[in-house]
């Protein structure tokens, strides 16, 4: 058994539901998702820090039965909100059940049986597996029915993704910069090129009202930025596209793109990039991205695999422990 712990938004738990996914199709594995609750202010951090969490009261993620409270063999977890019931997992389990915390904790490494942080951030330890990125869902199979879903609502070719993500602690996507992203868009149009573009829960509002008042008529352009829009065509603009344009403040997005074995051209946003310039120099270097120049451009890529890499690395260790004795706690 395996629990996926995140506060349940989509970009947290897809990379530990990602990773419990790629050990899945290495061996059985039964996976079940829980939902640890965000807290916010002065006095739910003082909550959460002094109270003791209880893995056991963790809630079944939306749409999934209850599940079990029996500890689970294999715990993956990721996100600020998980931290406390990840740091309480082994005692919950007397030891028994393995730890796995994704990106870097900000805690102690001793505090869990395995680390998965994105290489960019530069953490290190024995208990450590850094990855280019972070660990994704996306695999061959995933996005080969996603476009055969969406095969007759897709532009014709030569078409391109255009994944746009917002605000974050380092980035901003301003009104100036969405004015030039919007006019790069439009000569990428006007040069025969169809887009396929996709807004996240972080873009802001003034950037989506600006998309589609430039795009929303145009037969060339698939524009999708919310629920409103119908079902989320994600994979499948990733599966269509000839090349991918990804705003640099998304690693899930620019990974997310390079594991599907796409060009990936980066588009700048404003702010200060800081240890993320290694991320961008990290994707140049393996061949899989180039800045955008104002053209589609495309080369042959091979998809990024950390995911599996790390989920092979994880199931290694997770077994080593099986099968070493029981510690003796004095």
């Amino acid at each position: 058994m395996c629990w996926v712990v995140s506060d349940g938004r989509r970009g947290i738990e897809n990379q530990a539901l990602g990773l419990a996914e790629a050990i899945a199709r290495i061996t059985p594995l039964n996976i079940e998702r829980r939902v640890a609750p965000r807290v916010s202010g002065v006095l739910g951090e003082l909550t959460r820090t002094f109270k003791q969490a209880d893995p056991a009261d963790l809630g079944a993620a939306p749409g999934e039965p209850a599940g079990t409270k029996t500890p689970p063999d294999l715990w993956i977890a990721c996100g600020r909100a998980s931290l406390p019931y990840s740091i309480a997992a082994r005692r919950w389990s007397d030891h028994k059940t393995f730890v796995v915390q994704v990106q870097d904790p900000g805690k102690p490494l001793h505090l869990f049986d395995l680390v998965i942080p994105p290489s960019h951030d530069g953490l290190e330890g024995d208990n450590v597996v850094a990855v280019l990125g972070a660990p994704n869902r996306i695999t061959r199979d995933a996005l080969a029915v996603a476009v055969q879903e969406w095969a007759e609502r897709l532009p014709p070719r030569p078409r391109a993704a255009v994944l746009i993500g917002g605000d974050s602690k380092r980035h901003k996507l301003t009104p100036s910069r969405v004015a030039e992203l919007n006019d790069q868009l439009a000569a990428l149009r006007r040069s025969g090129v169809a887009l396929m573009i996709s807004t996240s829960r972080r873009t802001p509002d003034e950037a989506v009202v600006a998309l589609q008042a430039c795009f929303g008529a145009d037969d060339g352009v698939r524009l999708w930025t919310g629920e409103s829009d119908g079902a989320n065509p994600y994979l499948a603009f990733l599966a269509a596209a000839d090349a991918a344009l990804v705003t640099k403040d998304s690693t899930n997005m620019l990974t997310d793109a390079a594991s599907a074995g796409k060009p990936v051209l980066m588009l700048d946003v404003d702010g200060r990039a800081g240890k993320f310039n290694r991320l961008y120099e990290e994707l140049k270097s393996s061949g899989r991205a180039r800045d955008f120049s104002g053209e589609l451009e495309t080369w042959d890529v091979e998809p990024l695999g950390e995911t599996e890499r790390a989920a092979a690395e994880l199931l290694r260790r997770w077994r080593l422990v099986a099968e070493s004795p029981p510690l003796t706690e004095t």
